[in-house]
């Protein structure tokens, strides 16, 4: 379990770097559109498309497993202050199971439509340019199947003895 644990955290580390990385490049692109339209009076047509469906999917569905796995989620503990440990430790590893459960649902829906739009070639139509677009419907699917097993890893962690290292 270690190793796997190691893997995992590894990945999505990564993955979360790249999201990072999406962030500062979103930031210096939109810069750049804005200060090329106000000096030269001229606009860069595929800022729009890019944001939308490379750099905002990637910041929202790449990080998840990292957020996963340093339980950084966004959570509602609105009774767990009541519950004992042993409750506690049951609570948590039922949620880890749950939502594990909706992260493989979330993946095995998205996964087909990224296939799909590879196989179609999928692009967005500007001004002179065709823009592709198909890689971006792979980045959902990632995420979540990283999610899925982040959450896994998580609820074995707590089931079986061990620390787990994020």
């Amino acid at each position: 379990m270690t190793a796997l644990s190691a893997l995992a955290t590894s990945i999505s580390r990564a993955l979360a770097f790249v999201g990072a990385a999406a962030v500062v490049v979103m930031m210096l692109h939109i810069c750049a559109d804005v200060v090329v339209r106000n000096l030269f009076n001229v606009s860069m047509n595929v800022t729009v498309d890019l944001v939308s469906r490379y750099y905002m999917t990637a910041i929202a569905f790449l990080p998840l497993g990292y957020l996963e796995l340093r339980d950084e989620m966004v959570s509602v503990e609105l009774l767990d202050a009541a519950f004992p440990r042993p409750l506690m430790r049951v609570s948590d590893t039922l949620v880890a199971l749950i939502v594990s459960g909706l992260y493989v649902v979330l993946a095995w829906s998205t996964w087909p439509t990224a296939f799909s739009n590879l196989r179609s070639g999928t692009f967005v139509e500007l001004v002179n340019i065709q823009l592709p677009v198909w890689h971006s419907y792979f980045i959902p699917p990632v995420g979540f199947t990283l999610a899925a097993l982040a959450t896994l890893i998580k609820a074995a962690d707590l089931v079986l003895p061990g620390k787990r290292r994020a």
